[in-house]
């Protein structure tokens, strides 16, 4: 999904970290930076009918989070593959494309294979400052890029599209998530391009603090500690 705007993206910034290991059978990643090699991301895949599927994030306790334009209108049987298991899943909050892009699937928790019960990534506290490193992760691939600065967007575009990435045809599309490696917490879910004059000059993720929010209250303690 894209918006058009008029902007100017920055130079590259060099990012102070290596992947250390990707394992996408199961879908785990690891990120060397702050010395531990253990897995810490979790990328599922939630699947409607056996022919429609999104690429999602795992938080706990057994809940998924994606944009909610993937997941718009699906009924039927649907199905989160994490870590080579295939896990009847629930929809538990649909949001809406213009106004919070986010969807969140539950799963049986007591289910989850135990090196995903182990994974305790969490939402970011902090916001995100333009030069900071990201890891941008789907089911194929996880890639590096860089927070960049909302003032390339118009003023009225700002307090909406204010988390954006450079890198737009190498980082993952919607639904993707948007790590921060050194402090190995979720920045957001990927949502859109940004376009000005018919080129692509960043992406938008919504942030972990709209997650945060849009998590019912009841399981937003267990799934944000």
């Amino acid at each position: 999904m894209s918006i058009r705007a008029p902007g100017k993206s920055k130079n590259w910034r060099g990012l102070a970290f290596c992947l250390a290991m990707i394992l996408f059978d199961p879908s785990m990643i690891s990120a060397r930076a702050t010395g531990s090699p253990d897995p810490w991301i979790v990328v599922p895949k939630i699947v409607l009918n056996e022919r429609s599927s999104a690429t999602g994030v795992y938080l706990k306790p057994g809940l998924v989070i994606t944009a909610a334009h993937l997941t718009s209108n699906w009924t039927g049987d649907i199905t989160v593959r994490i870590a080579g298991a295939a896990l009847p899943a629930t929809l538990v909050k649909q949001g809406e494309f213009e106004d919070v892009d986010l969807s969140l699937f539950a799963v049986d928790e007591q289910k989850l294979p135990k090196n995903v019960l182990r994974i305790h990534t969490q939402l970011c506290q902090a916001p995100p400052w333009p030069g900071d490193p990201v890891i941008v992760v789907d089911q194929a691939a996880a890639t590096q890029s860089h927070i960049i600065s909302p003032e390339i967007i118009p003023f009225t575009f700002r307090n909406k599209f204010h988390t954006l990435i450079a890198d737009v045809a190498s980082t993952g599309n919607s639904g993707s998530g948007v790590f921060d490696p050194n402090k190995k917490c979720v920045l957001g879910i990927m949502s859109r391009k940004i376009m000005t004059d018919g080129k692509d000059i960043a992406k938008y993720f919504v942030p972990a603090s709209e997650i945060r929010n849009f998590i019912p209250i009841e399981l937003r303690e267990q799934a944000t500690e």
